[in-house]
């Protein structure tokens, strides 16, 4: 039992179900929105709140039951994630992007990299960057040597280990991307991210510095990571018998993103739900906002729009896995539509909740949406800077998303 903003929350022991883990994310909602301030002050969440994100187990949501993880599945992992978001989305953003990795630890790494990456006890973190911002080469006693500084590492401040894509060498030649996994003690962690983020402020998405760090041939896949067709191998599949470690990156990357967003959509409502509940309408009778036809018409509009997307979130996370069941059948293969389509939508649920987030700021009022300070400011500038992220770019998928459907060799996307 551990008191958090005068409440106490019971996660002294692993969460037992997933739905008790979901619950426990939901009880730290009063915790995250009191450290809201000091969340984007600091850049990241603070150390109190990560050990108290340890100890409810949400780092081991993903990781692999033979290394101490909960093993549990995406969509549990998402609508957890949406219930730390809504407390705090820049908190949110920071935990998702750390601990949504445990699926690609766990699926694309071999036994030893796992074993010695996560451990007995599901000690695992880390920030992933798919765009090669550096280079792994091959050394003449088979280790690697990475170096680099790869921007927008998010999640990176209290992660254990960075997986990075490189350009590999090998005998003084490129020789094609791959993926390397780096343990904190090989990387530097840049001071970069707070001061030049307009939104998602405590996200800790820092750029990390890697200089010569040489790490074994097992921490070095090859292919790349954001490409629909083809990809990487996927011995996490053999390993443990699950087949979400058998998953296609490219279906799964959008899902953690969404699931902050959706998240931040639900808080702007609760923050809109306050101001309606204690602000008044203009004019010489002002009554309780949520008394006026106008104001209720302006909460019912975004609360469908944010159900909506919470749907489509939940219902593309069961269909990426069932694409996961579906390819251990086929021998690994994932249709590349079947994997966009999954983009495609929750494309769609991220307009939906920026749609709503938009109308509750413009409808608050400039004393509550106009005010430095303001939650309701907080979570506009933290949808919007969110929605500048290059795989969010709707319009442009939905052209490569044609390409493929019409056998057009849609381009490449790094």
């Amino acid at each position: 039992m551990t008191a958090v903003a005068n409440h106490t929350v019971e996660h002294s022991s692993p969460a037992s179900s997933p739905e008790v883990l979901i619950e426990r994310a939901r009880s730290f909602r009063d915790h995250l929105l009191a450290e809201q301030d000091s969340t984007d002050a600091r850049g990241t969440y603070s150390p109190e709140t990560h050990e108290l994100f340890k100890e409810a187990g949400f780092y081991r949501t993903l990781l692999p039951q033979r290394f101490g993880g909960l093993e549990y599945d995406v969509t549990s992992f998402v609508r957890m994630i949406i219930e730390i978001a809504r407390g705090c989305p820049g908190s949110g953003w920071c935990l998702c992007l750390a601990s949504g990795h445990g699926l690609q630890i766990g699926g694309l790494f071999d036994e030893k990299a796992q074993a010695e990456a996560i451990g007995p006890g599901g000690d695992f973190a880390a920030p992933m960057r798919g765009v090669p911002m550096g280079t792994a080469t091959l050394q003449d006693d088979g280790r690697w040597s990475v170096d680099g500084t790869w921007d927008y590492c998010s999640g990176s401040p209290y992660s254990t280990h960075a997986i990075l894509a490189v350009r590999l060498i090998e005998g003084g030649e490129k020789t094609g991307q791959g993926l390397a996994l780096v343990p904190r003690n090989g990387w530097i962690l840049q001071d970069d991210w707070k001061e030049r983020a307009f939104g998602m402020r405590g996200s800790g998405s820092n750029s990390i510095t890697v200089t010569g760090t040489a790490v074994p041939e097992e921490n070095v896949v090859r292919g790349s990571l954001l490409q629909f067709r083809g990809g990487l191998k996927t011995p996490g599949y053999e390993l443990h018998g699950n087949p979400m470690y058998a998953g296609h990156p490219m279906g799964y990357l959008q899902l953690e993103i969404t699931s902050v967003l959706v998240g931040c959509a639900w808080a702007a409502l609760d923050e809109y739900e306050r101001i309606l509940r204690t602000k008044k309408t203009m004019g010489p009778n002002p009554l309780p906002r949520f008394t006026s036809p106008d104001f209720q018409r302006y909460w019912g509009v975004a609360a469908g729009k944010i159900r909506a997307a919470e749907d489509i979130l939940v219902k593309m996370s069961q269909h990426y896995s069932e694409l996961c069941a579906s390819s251990v059948q086929d021998g690994g293969e994932f249709e590349p539509e079947d994997l966009m389509n999954i983009n495609a939508s929750t494309h769609h649920a991220v307009n939906l909740a920026w749609e709503a987030v938009e109308l509750l700021f413009r409808t608050s009022g400039t004393s509550e949406g106009g005010r430095n300070g303001s939650r309701m400011q907080r979570y506009y500038r933290d949808m919007s800077t969110a929605r500048t992220n290059v795989g969010l770019q709707w319009e442009t998928f939905a052209q490569m998303f044609a390409q493929e459907h019409f056998d057009l060799s849609p381009a490449p996307l790094a």
